[in-house]
């Protein structure tokens, strides 16, 4: 199979290669973590390491799912050469209980750089490890994936990104709507069959499906746990459940979530968060196709945020949600409202955070200007294909 490069995580990889620490590759089921190692793998070869110095295991395979942590000692250390660094690329290593103990062995006794892949988030290890979150495809992505007419406007291709969102191995069946769905219904039922409901509390699987539809119609509200029970009128669940469940799917990174902050109190607000799926066929794919709405514009702006390496808090000013933005160690800061439509109401928000950090408006509108006091006006698609 062809492999489509993504050089923003290549190059995240070639500058920690090397690095005394475990790599761990982060991301939802589906999002390119297998095809990025074996990119990797291409780009260690084409620097000069040998093809059996580059160990490549895939363990969310049938062949491995009888493997006990002394299996997987001997199985890797076979394989390891005697002379030269090898690189041990490892997919879903977590399917194999106590796995953690065979891979500081081996890092503590061999000339290893180590690098693997999960879908949910690892446990401790007591080892150093450095994340590397691996996000769906970008907008600007998405349209190397998908072989558009160049006659077709970036309104339509946007259009079509937040329907089917960027999973790459579903990007690449379209047009074929029907293969598209089916590559997502698989991802995604994977997700909350192995990574969420196995090994944990969860035992209503009807349930756990209801939470997430009603999570993703509500995209982007202000939430609480609270308010998600609320939202079952037969039959509620316990707070404490919705809470259990919720936390489960977010470290099963089928939501993204973001708690926010007061700004006038500057505190954050006790248990409220926004939550976000992590891809938007995932919305497509529970609640059907819904119209373009300033909380997906909000989702694909805060995603893009993430992709560049943002860190991003949330603050309520006036009943609205801004994004504070940091850029970097030097504390400049970012100030984003996200609308559909930009109004005068678009700049009240922004206008009450007394600071002279730049402040954004992100839009919709086609056709934008800068406010008289400064507020930068951008279009989401120009914010999205630029740097």
């Amino acid at each position: 199979m062809e492999l489509i490069n993504r050089p923003l995580y290549l190059q995240q990889l070639q500058k920690l290669r090397g690095r005394k620490a475990i790599k761990i590759l982060l991301g939802a089921r589906g999002v390119g973590k297998t095809s990025l190692l074996d990119i990797f793998a291409q780009d260690l070869q084409n620097s000069g390491v040998n093809r059996e110095n580059i160990i490549h295991f895939d363990f969310d395979t049938i062949n491995f799912k009888n493997l006990d942590v002394s299996d997987l000692f001997k199985a890797l250390t076979a394989q390891i050469p005697k002379t030269g660094k090898t690189y041990l690329l490892l997919d879903e290593i977590s399917q194999i209980p106590n796995w953690q103990n065979a891979i500081i062995q081996i890092m503590n006794n061999f000339d290893v750089d180590i690098y693997l892949t999960s879908s949910v988030n690892l446990s401790k290890i007591a080892a150093p490890t450095i994340p590397v979150n691996v996000l769906p495809l970008s907008f600007k992505e998405f349209q190397t994936f998908y072989n558009f007419a160049e006659d077709v406007p970036l309104k339509e291709r946007f259009a079509m990104y937040l329907q089917f969102g960027g999973m790459p191995a579903v990007i690449k069946t379209l047009p074929d709507i029907s293969a598209a769905i089916s590559i997502l219904s698989n991802d995604f039922y994977a997700s909350i069959l192995r990574d969420v409901v196995a090994g944990s509390k969860i035992t209503d699987f009807n349930l756990m499906i209801g939470l997430v539809k009603k999570i993703f119609i509500q995209v982007g509200k202000i939430q609480s746990y609270n308010k998600f029970s609320k939202m079952f009128e037969e039959n509620p669940p316990a707070v404490r459940t919705v809470e259990n469940y919720v936390e489960h799917l977010c470290a099963a990174q089928v939501l993204q979530s973001l708690s926010v902050t007061d700004l006038r109190r500057d505190n954050t607000l006790k248990r409220l968060a926004k939550y976000y799926p992590v891809d938007f066929g995932y919305s497509t794919l529970m609640i059907g196709k819904q119209e373009i709405s300033q909380e997906m514009l909000e989702n694909a702006v805060y995603a893009e945020l993430l992709r560049r390496g943002y860190e991003i808090s949330a603050y309520r000013v006036k009943n609205s949600l801004v994004f504070q933005v940091e850029r970097g160690a030097a504390g400049d800061r970012i100030y984003i409202n996200v609308v559909k439509h930009t109004t005068a109401a678009s700049f009240v928000p922004l206008r009450a955070v007394k600071n002279l950090f730049a402040k954004w408006v992100i839009t919709a509108d086609e056709h934008v200007t800068d406010s008289n006091d400064g507020i930068k006006v951008i279009n989401v698609l120009d914010f999205l294909m630029t740097k």
